[in-house]
């Protein structure tokens, strides 16, 4: 019987992930560890305590940066239910105080005033631009491999994995 209930919780979680996907677009991807260290070097030279993960997935770049750099506050936004829950439930048991989690679409937030990351998807990089020219945000933006059409990156950083993993630096 515990199986069955156990079987019907991960079936059920799986199909929340896939009508996310199809919703949003794009499945949850983590940052490989070579990618995160990349980020975590350029953060660590931001002059902003304020860094905002905008479609944080299950957490792992989150999490990471900020049990790293305890002194910023990162605030992480993510739509899709299970990776959501999994983070929130990581940071918990992590004891982790200088991260928030919110359910909410980043598009519809106030992303001034903070240093933002993100690991989107061509669509998504589509819409942050927008949003970033309709309300005038300047920003540093840390992009792990997608690039805006129409922004041009300060700098481009390229992880030493086998993708050759672009990481866009960007000052709006």
């Amino acid at each position: 019987m515990i199986e069955a209930i156990l079987l019907l919780f991960l079936l059920l979680n799986l199909i929340s992930v896939i009508i996310y996907t199809f919703k949003i677009g794009i499945s949850p991807m983590p940052s490989s560890q070579k990618s995160r260290m990349e980020i975590l070097k350029l953060l660590k030279n931001s002059s902003n305590d304020e860094i905002i993960d905008l479609g944080s997935g299950f957490g792992t770049l989150s999490i990471f940066l900020a049990s790293k750099l305890q002194e910023k506050h990162i605030t992480a936004y993510e739509l899709s239910f299970v990776p959501w829950a999994i983070s929130v439930i990581l940071k918990k048991i992590l004891n982790i105080k200088n991260l928030t989690i919110y359910r909410k679409n980043y598009l519809e937030e106030n992303l001034h005033n903070a240093t933002l990351i993100c690991y989107l998807f061509p669509k998504g990089m589509e819409l942050l631009e927008d949003k970033l020219f309709e309300e005038c945000i300047n920003t540093e933006i840390i992009s792990n491999t997608f690039a805006f059409r129409n922004i041009k990156a300060r700098d481009i950083t390229y992880v030493n994995d086998l993708y050759k993993t672009p990481i866009y630096k960007y000052l709006t």
